[in-house]
């Protein structure tokens, strides 16, 4: 027997991925266990490119507020990171249990879909 598997053959990495849909398998790397732990670093370097091109390219006509350098880049790290804190306590004022719109089916019991006749027969 060969030890070369054919294309299309599934094989140990196959094997983990059953269940997953074939669109969430490129980003299965986001899922690893240094990624989550180093992601802060990806704004963190967002925030310092964009205060050193607000400081090599500044702008025509500043606003008030652009006598800080930087200060786009920090409004919108302080604003990301308010996102990122105001989601847990979102979910716990916008989520519903599982049978919130009810066990499902019809509104009213009595009343039955198969009984309905198709206007086209």
């Amino acid at each position: 027997m060969s030890s070369i598997r054919k294309p299309g053959q599934p094989g140990k990495a196959m094997d983990k991925q059953e269940g997953i849909h074939p669109f969430a398998i490129p980003f299965l790397w986001l899922g690893n266990k240094k990624v989550i732990d180093r992601f802060i670093w990806i704004p963190f370097f967002g925030l310092i490119l964009t205060i050193l091109i607000g400081l090599l390219y500044p702008q025509k006509h500043p606003a008030p507020w652009d006598v800080v350098p930087g200060s786009w880049a920090l409004i919108g790290f302080v604003s990301y990171s308010l996102i990122v804190l105001c989601a847990k306590p979102l979910t716990f004022l916008l989520a519903r249990p599982e049978n919130y719109y009810g066990e499902g089916g019809l509104l009213d019991p009595e009343f039955s879909v198969e009984n309905v006749e198709d206007e086209n027969d």
